[in-house]
């Protein structure tokens, strides 16, 4: 594969990459808002039962707690989104960069040991 082939695959891979974390990352947020209308429903129906200010009082801590719990799951998928888009990144580059140029080095040094060896015989 010559060079130029070799950067059209790369953009190739890399807008593939950059539009599925995008793609993936907008399905999470909507996901999360869609949680949080949820949860706001579900403790909104609880309210109209509330008869005193220590029921109230839990309710809120418990719809705190939900809020909570939904932000950091949602931060953690994120999270593990773009760590796999970084990691795909990564090996992306290094098939850009891993050239035959790199490995002419290692050609280089097998050839050179015996040519050592036989100068100092």
């Amino acid at each position: 594969m010559n060079a130029m082939e070799r950067q059209a695959a790369f953009g190739r891979n890399w807008f593939e990459l950059n539009t599925g974390t995008w793609r993936r990352l907008a399905e999470l947020q909507t996901e999360g808002v869609q949680k949080v209308f949820e949860t706001n429903r579900t403790f909104a129906e609880k309210l109209p039962e509330i008869r005193d200010v220590t029921a109230f009082m839990e309710l809120q801590r418990e719809y705190g707690e939900a809020m909570w719990n939904g932000f950091t799951e949602g931060m953690k998928a994120n999270g593990e989104v773009l760590r796999e888009a970084v990691e795909s990144a990564g090996e992306l580059l290094r098939g850009v960069f891993a050239t035959e140029e790199a490995k002419a080095p290692e050609t280089t040094k097998k050839s050179a040991k015996p040519a050592a060896a036989k100068a100092a015989a």
